[in-house]
């Protein structure tokens, strides 16, 4: 014999959701899109009292739960520059692009001339003493990190030299420049089950350091970041919880 189950709604309550989350600056409500994340996993960790059965010597009396913690587990697949600096306490900025004139180093053959604004490029390079200026390609290999000189080419080991070039348009990200500060996240997405939006709103919390940060790869760049919720005070009244809310529509 099959077993039948008894089903008082049609409304489905299996879950397979996708969506966007947003981040705000806590206690202001403006949220703008955050990285995409892969997976995202509340944890609710718990603590517990008990209060041994002294009347027969066996078992609990009683037990009282409480919330130790709760954190949010983000898998992040998009870097953008505030994303990094989230991970990292950092500070973002943008840089416009600079006409560097002049500048002065001393170059080794073999070895990368770092430059004072990285990130460069339509470089002339010439000896300091003055002449005419080394060919790329001949006498360097230009990078947007600096200049290599060439063996053969026409820049000696300890020459000084001085390279004009444009500092170009970037993002820089000042990895522990910055402070954790306290965020909010909403998320709203599509349950791929019944077709339903789902919002979940984090009231209150901070993110921790990034697992770890993959710098070369053959994958795409992921993150594993941690968000530890914290109890918003501003969440008051009977029934109404103070760390996270969840709205399923129906």
């Amino acid at each position: 014999m099959s077993y039948a189950p008894v089903i008082l709604t049609p409304e489905k309550h299996s879950y397979s959701v996708s969506g966007q989350i947003l981040m705000a600056e806590y206690g202001v409500p403006k949220y703008t899109p955050f990285a995409m994340v892969e997976t995202a996993d509340l944890t609710i960790e718990q603590e517990t009292q008990e209060l041994p059965d002294s009347y027969t010597g066996q078992g609990n009396y009683d037990k009282l739960y409480s919330v130790k913690s709760v954190s949010l587990d983000l898998k992040v697949t998009t870097f953008q520059p505030e994303i990094i600096a989230e991970m990292t306490m950092g500070v973002a900025n943008k840089r416009a692009e600079l006409a560097i004139t002049d500048e002065v180093q001393t170059a080794y053959q073999g070895a990368l001339v770092p430059l004072e604004n990285i990130g460069a490029g339509d470089f002339v390079v010439a000896p300091n003493a003055g002449g005419q200026p080394y060919i790329a390609g001949k006498d360097y290999f230009p990078t947007a990190a600096g200049i290599i000189p060439l063996a053969g080419g026409g820049i000696a080991d300890g020459t000084k030299i001085k390279v004009s070039y444009k500092a170009l348009q970037a993002n820089v990200v000042e990895w522990l420049a910055g402070s954790q500060k306290e965020r909010s996240l909403i998320f709203h997405g599509v349950n791929k089950a019944s077709r339903k939006q789902v919002v979940m709103e984090v009231f209150r919390g901070k993110f921790g350091f990034a697992d770890k940060y993959s710098i070369l790869g053959k994958d795409f760049r992921s993150a594993g970041l941690k968000f530890e919720v914290l109890a918003d005070p501003l969440q008051t009244g009977d029934g109404l919880s103070q760390w996270v809310r969840e709205t399923l529509l129906s």
